[in-house]
């Protein structure tokens, strides 16, 4: 539906879409929390988190991943426009303590914190700012913003090419911080409405999957 990560919580977007944006932790193949931005958390008392977070890790454009980068993340999930909204806020409010390190101090014990946190994609800052992407994409409204046709994360796959309705096109990102499995280089994502066309482009050899 939409580049944006914040901008809608719909099952297919968030799985394309977490290709190229990642979240402070994952899930594994048990669906176990596990490190991901983020190497290493303690919980001080039951209203407090910190996190360590992974050192030389860079955004697509080059830049480099910093605990500001969390921080506005976090803030700009919280916005009204934001599909994601609860999740976040359920996150209290991030403190960038040093460049690789973030507060979280919340108003009530939240026993999901975690899971909360793993929906949460971490943007560039410097990038939204400058490409006027500083809030999200208002989905519902039909706006129309940078941030809906272009990406810059820290994932496995850049975004090449955004053509709503026609085709999304990712290639495997050779900066990845994490260890690629599978020897995926490209994926090509190409809606087709008509189930007749589908098919037919299956069995042809045009698709892979459907």
């Amino acid at each position: 539906l939409t580049m944006d990560p914040h901008s809608q919580n719909e099952s297919l977007t968030n799985n394309l879409n977490t290709q190229v944006y990642e979240s402070l932790v994952s899930r594994d193949r048990q669906l176990a929390i596990v490190p991901a931005l983020a190497t290493s958390w303690q919980q001080p008392d039951a209203l407090h988190w910190r996190f360590k977070l992974r050192p030389n890790v860079k955004f697509h454009d080059g830049t480099p991943f910093t605990a500001d980068d969390v921080v506005f993340s976090v803030l700009r999930a919280r916005d009204s426009a934001s599909d994601i909204k609860a999740y976040a806020q359920a996150l209290g409010e991030p403190k960038q303590v040093d460049a690789l390190t973030v507060d979280f101090a919340l108003k009530q014990v939240n026993p999901i914190f975690l899971q909360h946190l793993s929906t949460l994609p971490i943007m560039s800052h410097l990038w939204a700012e400058k490409n006027g992407a500083a809030r999200p994409i208002d989905y519902k409204s039909r706006q129309e913003g940078y941030a809906a046709l272009h990406a810059n994360g820290t994932g496995p796959y850049t975004l090449v090419l955004r053509q709503p309705d026609v085709k999304t096109v990712y290639r495997r990102f050779p900066g990845w911080w994490g260890r690629f499995e599978g020897n995926v280089q490209e994926v090509i994502y190409t809606p087709i409405k008509s189930d007749a066309t589908r098919v037919a482009a299956l069995i042809s050899g045009e698709l892979d999957v459907v």
